[in-house]
């Protein structure tokens, strides 16, 4: 429940009073959550039977999104990218191939890698059995080998069974001058014990594998009779559920359709070697020359024709159509192109329940070169081929991409406020309010999925977005599924909506005032109505106006601070421009303005309010931080400077974090007068390469005095203040690279580091981005995407429903207790038989 105690919390944030700080084993630094799809996600996988979808990165995560907006994220222990991943559909087992030729098996009931096999050559196919978890990896010296699948124990087994080049590439393999394995499956036939292994230069064979022999081979002779330029298989899949045509698509362009021969008559055939049979080759009626088709996928419409889904992209150009084709006949194929907009570099497609109806609906998800994930309603590709065969204008399917639950502009800022964890939690109501989360790959329209006003008493953790398009937000986070409580449309005097960018938030719990900035230079004081309920959050209920009031004045360039104590009656603005100003609460006038100089472009960093005591004799202060890292300190009432010669870093850095600490009698920077460090209030000032402690009382008089110092290790990009349980206070910071550092005040030791594999974090102005942090160090980062909800201390229960939330699927048998997973000794070598 948001108590009083929360605005105890925040009250600490704004004056931390004497301070001890945080111990190692205060401090627990973990990715609680992660919602969305990863930024640089680059393969698909999908299992039909339990309707997960796995998007693998290129840094060795493995995302996992299911039914009832279950997600999970997967972590391999080394950041390289996957090339395979398919599931044993139905068993809760994926297995991925990364680029270091390990195959990965992943239990995703446990979310826990069970089983690592490294693999002495270079995998270039690989292929799950279902039903019977066969797997077949071919490889560059164009062997291939197999293995099956122990479901019980979540492992690889070696078979004493492999296919070696030279009995299956026919008469003309070479020695050990093996051609790579492009395409290895089984023929889809119940009663076949057929695999077609297709190779890199486009020869085809027909294997039996229980007689060990091939069947026929196929294909070699295409370019050596004919002279054509040299063309390799890109990608192929069979392109009838039969099992008698198979599509191959080449780096050229160009799409062959072969017709694999019946496989009796093969089988009473003496002959090992079959003459060529192309049906048909396929133009892409695209005037590109080099576009490689890089996929195929075959997906049967009815008893008698189906789609053929074509992707080719190269640097230049892209293009992806689907095509259908007949499978008893040569008929002429009905084509379309989808209008994507950049390359594809991954299809599947996925079956799931549609929002509101909860009808079935199968979507076409394609991944994006960029990472993103464009969806496309399969029913209206389908539809949209039928109608191109009739003379009605058939119309282009629609498709949207995978967002945010935020709503179509990004969040540029954001404040985040958790509440007392001893409130009981209402599990029920959060788990009905998950179900009722939009699908995140729905074709549907999102919007923002408001919490109900009734049940506001229920929320535990607030969180504040201002966004690119100047609305501000409000939402309940008690569980990662951000649901909306409250929006509030920025209005200009003449009542049109004001668009311009949200750059600062202030949010004062115990006087109910928010206080917002923009890019335009336009600052809201926003004071909400209250009741007689001992509920915070009562104050957001209402209809849109009601249940506030709000000023405006415009100042001078755009917004970069602002700062208020609770109670006081008025507060800090800083600008872009380099001035402050005050201003009253109760009608948004200036009290005073003033122009600080910056020693390069820039604004006003960070602002605080401090009641300065110094032998008996107290001081309001406005302290002011500037971009390049200048202080200067202002007397509150008036606004006039106090330290004629700002204090300033050797040279200008970017500011991230200015803040008064006063010390406890117990503890004291690295200092040779102990007596009066001791006694001294100091300032903080985080940049984006250093850590610094100053002494105030100096500061004041225009001296720098450091009395600690600490140079970082990277760019850091975010820090704030957190408190412990006790009241034990450290910093902690988040670097452009992912990395986040816990430190203690004020020795600054560091205490423990973790990493957001992934996270980068970029200075564009147009993408989502922000990054916030409670009082108690739970940390929300925004970017694009993805969101990340980061614990940094040793605190259980943050969020209500992560459990439910993360199981994307649930064994019916006990889970096992086993802690690590198991690395197949590469020593170990397979038995191979002709």
């Amino acid at each position: 429940m948001f108590v009083k105690k929360l605005v105890e919390k925040a009250s600490k944030k704004q004056h931390s009073g004497g301070i001890g700080g945080l111990r190692a084993e205060d401090v627990s630094p973990r990715l609680a959550f992660h919602y969305g799809v990863p930024a640089d996600a680059a393969l698909l996988a999908y299992d039909p039977l339990l309707h997960v979808l796995a998007v693998a990165t290129r840094n060795g995560q493995i995302k996992l999104l299911g039914r009832d907006n279950t997600q999970a994220l997967l972590q391999s222990p080394s950041p390289i990218p996957s090339k395979f991943m398919q599931f044993a559909d139905g068993q809760g087992v994926l297995l991925s191939v990364n680029t270091q030729n390990q195959i990965e098996v992943w239990d995703i009931d446990t979310k826990r890698l069970c089983y690592l096999h490294p693999f002495e050559k270079q995998i270039t196919a690989f292929t799950v059995l279902q039903k019977s978890f066969y797997i077949y990896a071919g490889d560059s010296f164009g062997n291939v080998s197999l293995f099956k699948l122990d479901l019980g124990q979540r492992c690889l087994v070696d078979l004493p069974y492999c296919i070696p080049f030279a009995e299956s590439y026919g008469s003309t393999a070479n020695g050990g001058n093996g051609v790579d394995v492009a395409f290895v499956s089984p023929q889809p036939l119940a009663e076949s014990n057929r695999l077609l292994i297709i190779f890199r230069d486009g020869v085809m064979t027909l294997w039996d594998i229980k007689a060990s022999r091939v069947v026929f081979v196929s294909g070699r002779t295409t370019q050596q009779q004919s002279h054509q330029e040299e063309k390799n298989v890109t990608s192929s899949c069979w392109a009838c559920s039969k099992g008698s045509k198979v599509a191959i698509g080449y780096d050229s362009g160009d799409i062959y359709l072969w017709a694999i021969p019946d496989i009796f008559s093969a089988e009473n055939s003496s002959s090992s070697s079959n003459p060529n049979l192309p049906l048909q080759r396929l133009n892409l009626g695209y005037k590109l020359d080099k576009v490689p088709i890089i996929s195929l996928r075959w997906v049967p419409s009815d008893g008698k024709s189906g789609r053929l889904y074509i992707n080719g992209f190269s640097e230049h150009a892209y293009l992806y159509q689907v095509l259908i084709l007949n499978e008893e006949s040569e008929s002429r194929i009905v084509k379309m192109v989808l209008p994507i907009t950049e390359a594809c570099q991954g299809m599947e497609f996925v079956t799931g329940l549609s929002d509101p109806n909860k009808q079935r609906q199968t979507v076409l998800v394609l991944l994006l070169k960029s990472g993103q994930i464009c969806l496309y309603d399969d029913s209206e590709i389908e539809r949209y081929l039928l109608q191109s065969q009739s003379r009605s204008p058939p119309t282009l399917p629609s498709h949207s991409f995978v967002k945010q639950p935020y709503g179509d502009s990004g969040i540029n800022v954001a404040k985040f406020y958790t509440s007392d964890r001893t409130a009981t939690a209402n599990e029920d109501y959060f788990s009905t309010l998950a179900s009722k989360y939009p699908w995140l790959l729905s074709m549907k329209d999102k919007g923002q999925i408001s919490a109900s006003l009734s049940n506001i008493h229920k929320t535990r953790n607030l969180y504040i977005t201002g966004h690119m398009d100047g609305t501000i937000s409000f939402w309940d986070a008690s569980c990662p599924l951000l649901l909306q409580i409250f929006m509030i449309k920025q209005q200009h005097e003449d009542n049109t909506s004001s668009r311009a960018r949200i750059t600062s938030l202030q949010f004062d719990m115990s006087s109910s005032i928010l206080i917002s900035g923009d890019q335009g230079g336009t600052v809201r004081v926003i004071t909400f109505k209250k009741d007689s309920s001992d509920n915070i959050l009562s104050i957001l209920q209402g209809k849109q106006g009601d249940n506030y009031d709000a000023r405006s004045i415009k100042l001078k360039g755009a917004v970069t601070s602002t700062s208020m104590i609770s109670n006081s009656k008025h507060f800090a603005v800083g600008t872009e421009k380099g001035i402050v100003s005050v201003i009253k609460v109760d009608d948004a006038t200036i009290l005073y303005q003033k122009q600080l100089e910056c020693r390069v472009s820039g604004g006003i960093a960070s602002l605080q309010f401090e009641l300065y005591s110094h032998n008996g004799y107290d001081k309001d202060l406005l302290i002011v931080g500037m971009e390049d890292s200048s202080i200067c300190i202002l007397e509150e009432e008036t606004g006039k400077l106090l330290n004629a010669n700002p204090v300033q870093t050797n040279r200008p850095t970017r500011a991230l974090l200015l803040q008064t600490l006063e010390l406890s009698p117990n503890e004291a920077p690295g200092s040779d007068n102990h007596d009066t460090a001791l006694r001294e209030s100091l300032l903080l000032l985080c940049t984006e390469d250093a850590i610094r402690l100053f002494s105030l009382s100096h500061a004041i008089q225009g001296m720098k005095k450091i009395t600690n110092k600490k140079k970082l290790n990277g760019s850091c990009c975010f820090v704030s203040v957190i408190h412990g349980a006790s009241s034990e206070i450290g910093i902690v910071l988040v670097f452009s690279n992912g990395k986040v550092e816990t430190r203690s005040l004020p020795d600054l030791s560091l205490l423990k580091e973790a990493s957001l594999r992934g996270f980068v974090h970029s200075k564009n102005l147009n993408s989502s981005s922000s990054i916030t942090c409670s009082s108690d160090g739970e940390i929300i980062l925004i970017k694009g995407e993805e969101t990340y909800f980061f614990s940094t201390l040793c605190q259980d229960d943050i969020y209500r429903h992560v459990d439910n939330i993360n199981m994307v699927y649930r064994k019916d048998h006990p889970l096992r207790e086993e802690s690590s997973y198991v690395v197949k000794s590469p020593k170990e070598k397979k038995k191979v038989t002709d």
